[in-house]
């Protein structure tokens, strides 16, 4: 399918806001019913094409129409929790959104395919890249260009049209058929940047403190610690305790993932999952999703207990083998945690 002019992609936003406010109790409504409430805003002062949004909207994955009913789907759902003062301008959010699930998974996969299997990984910035001096692109791919730079994918510098770091995974999971890379490439281009694996490396060590002062393990608190600054074959980042008893040797090892975007998807290399394997219930992944530098406290941690042992028991990730990329394909149910304020969520 075609890609949508930019302008349309606000109109995403009225149409499904629309929907949710004719079905306040989730269900369906007619398309007419729909159509005929959306057309009568007019949205910067023009009237959308709303077949067409619609078409789009179902395409996308984001709507479900049955005959002549119409209703929001999960993903749709999500799509609107990103917008919650619910503009009809795209958000930043809503725009990651269409990205990771439209883009790299969903209907428009075929044209960043195209497009990306003009680029190339440069090992030094861990980015993919395309000179626009060296390569002349179709003229229907320089329409993708502009659509995936207002979507925030591509930037560009110079004579370099660059994809956002945050991208540069889904990139290489999209064109990983047709392109040879190591892996030592593949790690390099994987690891959003030292600082913010450090830097969720050091969330995760103040969650922990914090979860054992409010389980009154006050000494246990202080001893939680970075071993990856000290030991970086270790296999796993933090050592800590569950808390259950006051014994000052560590019991819980624990390995930091995190990702700019919503979903969960973290490269487990060889040695992590070796070490997982002894320690068993001892071993745990803490996944930090949707983290930003500057503003680390507000991911919460998504915690895997045993992953070796629970990973494998969830459909809804996809583990390729060969480079133990553990991917999210379908929503996920987790568990809410707390301790008092203290939240976070878990795998079971």
């Amino acid at each position: 399918m075609e890609l949508p002019e930019t302008s349309m992609l606000n109109f995403f936003n009225k149409v499904l806001i629309s929907l949710a406010e004719l079905t306040p109790d989730g269900d369906s409504c007619s398309v007419d019913s729909l159509i005929t409430h959306c057309k009568s805003f007019a949205l910067g002062g023009v009237r959308g094409e709303y077949e067409s949004v619609l078409n789009h909207c179902k395409v996308g994955g984001l709507i479900s129409i049955k005959g002549k009913n119409v209703s929001l789907s999960t993903l749709g759902n999500k799509f609107l929790t990103a917008n919650r003062e619910k503009y009809f301008e795209i958000t930043e959010s809503q725009k990651q959104i269409i990205a990771e699930r439209i883009v790299f998974k969903g209907a428009w996969s075929n044209h960043a395919r195209e497009l990306f299997e003009h680029f190339s990984a440069n090992t030094q910035t861990t980015l993919y890249e395309l000179s626009t001096v060296e390569t002349s692109l179709p003229q229907n791919q320089n329409v993708t260009v502009h659509f995936f730079k207002y979507l925030g994918i591509l930037q560009e510098e110079n004579s370099l049209i660059l994809v956002h770091k945050r991208y540069s995974q889904l990139v290489y999971e999209l064109t990983a058929d047709s392109k040879a890379i190591s892996e030592q490439q593949l790690e390099q281009l994987l690891m959003e940047n030292r600082k913010l694996g450090a830097q969720a490396e050091n969330a995760v060590v103040e969650f922990e403190k914090q979860r054992l002062l409010k389980m009154g393990k006050t000494i246990q608190s202080e001893l939680v610690k970075r071993i990856s600054i000290i030991n970086t074959a270790a296999g796993y980042d933090i050592e800590s305790f569950d808390g259950t008893t006051d014994d000052v040797f560590p019991n819980r090892f624990i390995e930091v993932k995190a990702t700019t975007g919503e979903d969960i998807r973290f490269y487990w290399t060889i040695n992590e999952r070796e070490v997982a394997k002894k320690k068993k219930n001892q071993y745990w992944i803490y996944v930090l999703t949707s983290f930003r530098e500057d503003r680390p406290s507000e991911s919460l941690p998504i915690t895997i207990q045993n992953p070796e042992h629970i990973i494998p028991k969830h459909d809804s990730f996809s583990i390729e083998v060969n480079k133990y990329l553990i991917s999210e394909i379908a929503e996920i149910e987790l568990t809410e945690q707390h301790i008092d304020e203290l939240k976070w969520y878990q795998l079971d």
